[in-house]
């Protein structure tokens, strides 16, 4: 216990020296713009064949900052650390003393060169996973993680309206030693104007990330036409798995109603490394299926504050390789942005 508040003390102190520290080079002149961010989201799930569940989803805080460097013209420094802090794990105690983790934490320069990014960061795939757009389950048959640590990333200039990038991600078990100095790489190409946006993603990695090798190609799209929106991903496992996933999306001046599909089939019959963003699938010699059908409605009350209504339904086949239930959940969330000058 002790270590624990420990950690969280420490981590809390961290946080405030940064923000101490930004907010004096942000009065150092024009060129540094410093932001506070943060989000809570407080959700209350009922789902078949479980209690009702009410607790809090997310709970994060971050800094992030770019600077115009002056030794080296026409670069910015841009920086971001984000936490996630301690929720659900003592909820009859006055306090939750549960461990703080580092969501992000980078470093990158950009210029007419394009941008390098040094650090624990999001996983550039992570674009074309436009399907995960819902509230609790969303995206739960999707491939890769979403975040990356120890990773360098070079994202290429923006040319008629397309980029490219690659990640690698080195050393990611500091404590095991083996043959490989990338243990996963990211790479891929996207395309986006003001209506349209579509992307291709490779991901590839060895045993010791994410604890087993994995071969995954990802596509994203996102279309829209006004208020209604269309959208949608697909990815390819190389051990014969697929995910799929197709959206539409409607705003109506303060409502966003959106409903979707997120699936897989598998015709894995080898070893177990069919692993999906909220649980691993192991192949049992039969061919595997499931989806999941979303309905969410959002409002907006104003100040970066919303409200949510979402029911999510898993098919049998779904259900019988042990996603789900299916289950009605409401919530409230609140975004916080604050630029520290």
């Amino acid at each position: 216990m002790k270590s624990t508040k420990l950690v969280s003390l420490v981590s809390f102190a961290v946080v405030a020296s940064v923000a101490s520290n930004s907010i004096l080079a942000a009065s150092h002149g024009k060129d540094d713009d410093i932001e506070l961010y943060g989000e809570i989201e407080v959700r209350s799930v009922n789902r078949e064949a479980k209690d009702l569940d009410t607790f809090v989803d997310k709970a994060r805080m971050g800094l992030k900052g770019a600077h115009v460097l002056n030794n080296m013209s026409g670069t910015k420094a841009r920086w971001q650390i984000e936490y996630n802090l301690p929720v659900n794990s003592n909820a009859l105690s006055s306090t939750d003393t549960g461990s703080v983790s580092l969501r992000k934490a980078n470093v990158s320069l950009q210029g007419d060169f394009g941008e390098f990014i040094f650090g624990r960061q999001n996983n550039i795939l992570a674009d074309t996973k436009k399907i995960d757009t819902f509230k609790n389950d969303s995206g739960t048959f999707l491939f890769t993680p979403d975040r990356v640590g120890n990773a360098i990333s070079y994202v290429t200039p923006t040319m008629g309206g397309f980029h490219g990038y690659i990640q690698l991600a080195t050393d990611t078990q500091p404590t095991v030693d083996n043959d490989s100095e990338v243990d996963a790489t990211i790479f891929g190409i996207n395309y986006s104007d003001d209506t349209f946006y579509f992307g291709i993603s490779r991901f590839d990695s060895d045993n010791e990330y994410p604890a087993t090798e994995l071969g995954v190609t990802s596509l994203g799209f996102s279309v829209s036409f006004g208020d209604f929106s269309v959208f949608g991903t697909y990815q390819d496992e190389e051990d014969d798995t697929q995910t799929y996933g197709l959206g539409v999306g409607l705003s109506m001046n303060d409502w966003t109603f959106k409903t979707g599909v997120n699936g897989f089939k598998s015709d894995n019959d080898g070893p177990a490394s069919t692993i999906f963003k909220g649980s691993v699938v192991a192949p049992d010699g039969n061919d595997d299926e499931g989806n999941a059908v979303f309905f969410l409605a959002e409002y907006a009350l104003g100040k970066g504050v919303s409200t949510f209504a979402q029911y999510v339904y898993y098919d049998d086949d779904a259900e019988d390789e042990t996603f789900g239930g299916s289950a009605f959940s409401v919530g409230i969330a609140a975004d916080i942005s604050r630029t520290l000058m």
